[in-house]
């Protein structure tokens, strides 16, 4: 059974966010991919990740294999961070909506970086390393959500199924 995101989390998951994905690879090792967007359910039961085809490969390969998935979403202002935890995540078609979604994270971070004094030249280059023909989309059912913000809460378990 999922764990429900609160509005609170589900705003965060879909805001200016540094977000990177995991799974275990075959040989045991973790591996990373960043995600290009995320959108979450009405019922906030479930979040729906955009990657890279090419930039999330081998994280592709560990879920066909089966691996859990992790998903770890920062807030590069505060450095608040949520972490979500699942069993695995389905490959769901791509539609005109996560194209938008897309779009607006690139977007949305890179005006929060901008924000933070970050050069021009390294925001450009965020939404060109962002721009993808590659584009997919990953759903998956939130089981474990974590606050990872530094500090002294870090790890705390926020919500378990």
């Amino acid at each position: 059974m999922p764990v429900p995101l609160s509005p609170e989390q589900a705003a965060f998951l879909q805001g200016p966010v540094s977000i990177n994905v995991a799974a275990t690879g075959s040989d045991g090792w973790p591996v990373v991919c960043r995600a290009q967007g995320c959108s979450v359910a009405r019922d906030r039961r479930s979040v729906t990740l955009l990657l890279s085809a090419r930039q999330a490969s081998a994280v592709l390969a560990a879920l066909a294999a089966n691996s859990a998935i992790a998903a770890v979403f920062s807030r590069p202002a505060s450095h608040a961070t949520l972490q979500i935890k699942a069993r695995g995540a389905t490959r769901v078609p791509l539609t005109a909506a996560h194209r938008a979604c897309h779009a607006q994270y690139s977007t949305c971070l890179g005006e929060e970086l901008g924000s933070l004094g970050y050069g021009s030249d390294l925001v450009h280059g965020l939404k060109l390393m962002l721009s993808s023909s590659d584009l997919l989309a990953l759903r998956l059912s939130p089981e474990v959500i974590f606050d990872q913000t530094p500090g002294p809460d870090a790890g705390r378990v926020l919500a378990r199924a």
